[in-house]
């Protein structure tokens, strides 16, 4: 009998664990293979989890030694307490279990004195593909052997995915109460690295100079993917890293469209007009498509060269190539790819393409087609190794592009120094031109991410002025002091006696008329499609007044406002004064933030009031950084349904309307702008919050000028976001000339899209 041991959280059971048990109940026989599957900080008996003689579930909380460790060490959890960004190198915590899980069962099989000696650790994210034969294990697991294990010579640790034990050894069962202890007593810390794989080959090596007998499944193998090239590969599919992602062979990821940075890279393939395009870093074949598009406003003919590790990248390359997003075969992409040669042959345009499968510093060096590339984008590995490898191949290529530039973050974060390749290879490279796009693209853990455009060729054009001037970027914060807020959802939880109204509802056919409050308006164009679409109209207090002035009967009402019913509104109006008329029909949706005298001025008018819940960073509860809780002292209940969606009420109208079931949205007085010239008493005007800091300022879009103010360019850029997200279900029409969400609107996907009939004369 062979015994195996794993482990696994809630989160890893769903992702991988339970295709791996799965696995072992079709693959293993119980006369021969027992896996023994500890469990932690989930009840596993609530799960439908697979069963078999060959399967044995434990809870690793019954392991009061783990538990004690994790809260000593809780600190040490890759980010020092939240003190740096997250480095896996340095998180005692997340590996223990594994560690813990291991000694545990080796030390009680060595307390019972059995006769079968081997423990094989097993990872959680492996799935057995070939019927288990006993042979060949023992061929792995020779009688000879005091370890078994998977080499590697380009890193200087095992891949610890696959481990063999004998028990009957003492210098085994040494090493495993050594590596125990390691974690038990803290040692870990004193290390260079903590996790387990690091700690593990440190004290391999010494009990090899001390006589240890090991076997190497994967001696001499290149790379870190030791257990795919080793003979378990027969038997096993490892899942590692981002691989465990991977739900099906011939699907590819989701394309990322936030970062608008991406936007950059696309105008520069229009300027600059390439017919054979090198990209390294394929990743799902959606930037492939983003570029091949953009160089077809220029030519019938483009031809694409792609590199990427695809399917053969591992947990440990990731981390070092800072990769976090989930990997695509290269069967998925290259089929992604042939459906867009064939809709661009459709339209009279040809697409051609090559994959190149591996490690680019090895695979560009090979393909000698990338000589006739005219433009080349390296959005690959992010170490210094790999940009300046992938520099070297391509030098010769007239325009570079890369990604992943670091600087610093408003609060003066930046990403990890092994990190910062790209910054690193920009000090180096002497070319015609060099320049760092403007971005404010976030990254995860701290910092801004750009592009950087490198010219290798003499007299090429320089870049239009356009693409390189910085954006006004707003952050947007709560208005009121986090207290004031809380107090204010408490109080509106006595006022308002019909509360958390707002549920997530069936998907409805009607339309949803959002009025905002912009002078944009046309009211005789809304009273038209309200006519012609029977559309509830939903407003925000700007607009309400002018509705009823135009006999516009609004359905609902949107309320988010902290501040004081006597106070001057972002529009320069007394708020109090916008609801001297209230009618009785129209539903009035305030947020449990909204000021108390707002509520009470409402309920004085008669007004019919329902609650909500609206999201901010002043309901969170900040001393949980993992994930977002609200804090119990506003006393918002568990399982409230809690509304986000932009800073101002507009765009958190769209976001009820979204819960209540409606997917049809027509937008009226999303300006974002000040409709007019401005005057000199305008310009000198201070914000509310900062007196000194000008309330007015001019921005530029498309050509075009504006005036506005922090307010409004805020939610100009939720706009911005709303009209690029094409995840979201839900048709938008924009109504509105001549202001700068007009602009947006315009240069956004949603405001590219056609009507299907369009598209019908457009073929004719």
């Amino acid at each position: 009998m062979y015994t195996f041991v794993t482990s696994f959280s809630e989160s890893g059971y769903h992702e991988y664990a339970k295709n791996m048990l799965q696995s072992v109940v079709d693959k293993w026989n119980p006369k021969h293979f027992k896996l023994v599957a500890y469990y932690h900080d989930f009840d596993i008996d609530k799960e439908d989890a697979p069963k078999s003689d060959a399967i044995e579930y434990r809870n690793l909380n019954d392991v009061s030694e783990m538990l004690e460790y994790r809260e000593r060490m809780k600190v040490h959890d890759g980010t020092e307490g939240g003190k740096m960004p997250y480095n896996w190198r340095l998180d005692a915590i997340k590996w223990c279990h594994k560690v813990y899980a291991m000694t545990e069962l080796a030390f009680e099989m060595m307390d019972n004195d059995i006769e079968d000696n081997w423990m094989i650790w097993l990872d959680a994210d492996t799935v057995t593909t070939k019927r288990l034969d006993v042979k060949q294990v023992k061929r792995w697991l020779p009688d000879k052997a005091d370890l078994v294990h998977l080499g590697r010579k380009d890193v200087d640790y095992s891949e610890t995915s696959f481990m063999g034990f004998n028990l009957g050894v003492h210098n085994t069962c040494s090493l495993l109460a050594d590596l125990r202890g390691a974690y038990t007593i803290g040692e870990v810390v004193a290390y260079r690295e903590w996790h387990d794989g690091f700690i593990f080959e440190r004290l391999l090596n010494i009990y090899k100079a001390h006589g240890m007998v090991t076997n190497n499944l994967s001696e001499g193998v290149q790379g870190l993917a030791a257990f795919k090239q080793s003979p378990l590969s027969e038997y096993f599919d490892h899942f590692k890293g981002n691989l465990k992602q991977k739900a099906n062979d011939m699907q590819v990821s989701p394309d990322v469209t936030g970062p608008k940075r991406y936007k950059q890279l696309a105008d520069i393939v229009k300027f600059y007009k390439p017919k054979t395009i090198v990209e390294t870093g394929t990743w799902n074949g959606g930037r492939a498509i983003e570029m091949a598009l953009a160089a077809f406003q220029s030519h019938d003919k483009v031809h694409y060269l792609g590199f990427d590790l695809f399917e053969e990248a591992t947990e440990e390359l990731d981390k070092y190539e800072m990769n976090s997003k989930p990997h695509n075969t290269v069967d998925a992409v290259r089929n992604r790819l042939d459906e867009f040669a064939a809709k661009m042959a459709e339209k009279g345009k040809k697409f051609t393409f090559k994959l190149h499968k591996g490690d680019s510093k090895k695979t560009l060096a090979r393909c000698k087609a990338i000589k006739k590339a005219d433009f080349a984008y390296i959005d690959g590995g992010h170490s210094y190794e790999t940009v300046k490898a992938d520099y070297e191949n391509l030098k010769h290529v007239p325009i570079l592009v890369f990604d992943d530039f670091f600087s610093k973050d408003p609060a003066g974060n930046l990403p990890h120094e092994d990190n910062l390749g790209v910054n690193k290879l920009m000090k180096e490279i002497e070319a015609y031109g060099k320049v760092v796009l403007p971005s404010s693209d976030p990254v995860l853990g701290g910092g801004v991410t750009h592009l950087c455009f490198v010219a290798n060729k003499e007299g090429l054009p320089k870049l239009p002025s356009e693409f390189t001037r910085v954006p006004i970027v707003v952050t947007p914060k709560d208005s009121r002091p986090k207290q004031e807020i809380i107090d204010n959802v408490k109080a509106n939880k006595k006022l308002i006696k019909d509360f958390d109204w707002i549920k997530t509802s069936k998907v409805n056919n009607e339309t949803a008329i959002i009025v905002s409050g912009g002078s944009s308006t046309d009211f005789y164009l809304l009273k038209e499609r309200i006519a012609e679409t029977g559309g509830k109209v939903f407003c925000v207090k700007h607009s309400y007044p002018k509705l009823l002035e135009q006999g516009i009967d609004p359905f609902a009402c949107v309320i988010l406002d902290p501040r004081p019913i006597d106070g001057t509104s972002t529009h320069g109006v007394v708020r109090k004064d916008l609801f001297k008329t209230v009618d009785k029909n129209t539903l009035f949706l305030v947020a449990s933030m909204t000021d108390p005298s707002v509520t009470k001025h409402l309920l004085s008018k008669g007004a019919n009031i329902k609650g909500w819940q609206a999201y901010s960073d002043a309901l969170r509860d900040m001393s949980i950084k993992e994930k977002i809780v609200v804090d119990k002292e506003t006393g918002i209940e568990e399982g409230s349904t809690l509304i986000t969606g932009g800073t101002c009420a507009a765009m958190r109208t769209l976001a009820i309307a979204h819960t209540l079931g409606f997917r049809n949205f027509e937008l009226f007085g999303f300006d974002c702008s000040i409709e007019g010239e401005m005057t000199e008493e305008m310009k000198k005007q201070s914000t509310e919050t900062e007196p000194g800091k000008n309330k007015y300022f001019q921005v530029e879009l498309n050509g075009n000028h504006f005036w506005t103010t922090g307010e409004l360019l805020a939610m100009a850029q939720d706009c911005e976001k709303l009209f690029d997200n094409m995840e979201m279900d839900m048709g938008v029409v924009f109504h509105g000339e001549d202001t700068l969400c007009a602009e947006v609107w315009k240069s956004s996907k949603r405001g590219k899209e056609k009507h299907y009939s369009e598209l019908l004369s457009d073929a004719a």
